[in-house]
């Protein structure tokens, strides 16, 4: 009996059908990887199993909107978040919102969220009031994680944080484009740091305008800290004893002068 190989078009055939019979959970390990804006505008439009696998909750528990620079149209962008932050119904741990962020997208995360343990924001779309950020905050009581970059918050907004969010344990004030304050508004955010936010365990101020004061209020008042970035606060001068300090007391530290390479 003569067997015949199947022609190439079959064998093409068979092995996409083969394909779409994975199970579902191989399929969510594999459309993870991708952003969370190419699963919503490419990858649903594939095949109805993707489609159908996209549309589980657990494929939204983390939101990462951090590569969208250059997209010429931030609405489009905003409303792809909302549906990511719908898909997730309340599940939604973790977000990142890069250029684009603005108090109402902020809200509309807060309010549909009530899980939340990490948000990221940077470079927001429009100047948003540091009170309205700590509106959005105060929705979020279980957040754990919250980094902020190039985002206005003032001293009695963190007071307010440690306040509303008993849970912080890492915390990132990132100054990219620095800003020169005066002497005595120098140490503000440091003070309020160490007044509100003692159970930190990692805190970042990258271009921080505080002094050797500041510092030394955070040593002082944040007793748990693991991790501390203090790269391009070049007010801070440290000494022998200061810097002994540090090493005994933190694990793992980036001085004001290491490199900013990455950020």
């Amino acid at each position: 009996m003569i067997i015949r190989k199947p022609k190439g078009r079959v064998a093409n055939k068979r092995k996409y059908e083969s394909l779409l019979d994975l199970p579902d959970d191989l399929w969510e390990n594999i459309l993870m990887r991708l952003a969370a804006i190419e699963r919503l505008t490419i990858a649903q439009q594939v095949c109805t199993t993707w489609r159908r696998v996209l549309k589980e909750p657990t494929m939204w528990h983390v939101i990462d909107m951090s590569n969208v620079r250059g997209l010429p149209d931030s609405k489009v962008v905003q409303h792809v978040c909302r549906e990511g932050v719908d898909r997730s119904q309340g599940e939604l741990v973790d977000i990142r919102i890069d250029f684009f962020a603005t108090k109402e997208l902020l809200v509309y995360v807060a309010n549909r969220s009530p899980k939340l343990k990490r948000l990221c924001i940077a470079w927001c779309k429009e100047k948003m009031a540091p009170e309205d950020l700590v509106g959005v905050v105060k929705k979020l009581p279980l957040l754990e994680e919250l980094s902020l970059t190039n985002t206005d918050i003032t001293p009695k907004g963190i007071e307010d944080l440690g306040l509303s969010c008993p849970r912080l344990k890492s915390f990132e004030l990132n100054n990219i484009c620095c800003s020169v304050k005066p002497g005595n508004q120098r140490n503000v955010e440091a003070l309020a740091i160490s007044k509100r936010l003692p159970a930190l365990s990692h805190l970042h101020l990258i271009r921080n305008s505080m002094t050797n004061v500041g510092l030394e209020a955070i040593l002082d008042g944040c007793p748990n800290l693991e991790s501390l970035d203090i790269r391009g606060c070049f007010n801070v001068s440290l000494d022998k004893i200061l810097s002994s300090r540090i090493s005994k007391q933190i694990k793992d530290v980036k001085y004001p002068r290491d490199s900013l390479a990455g950020l």
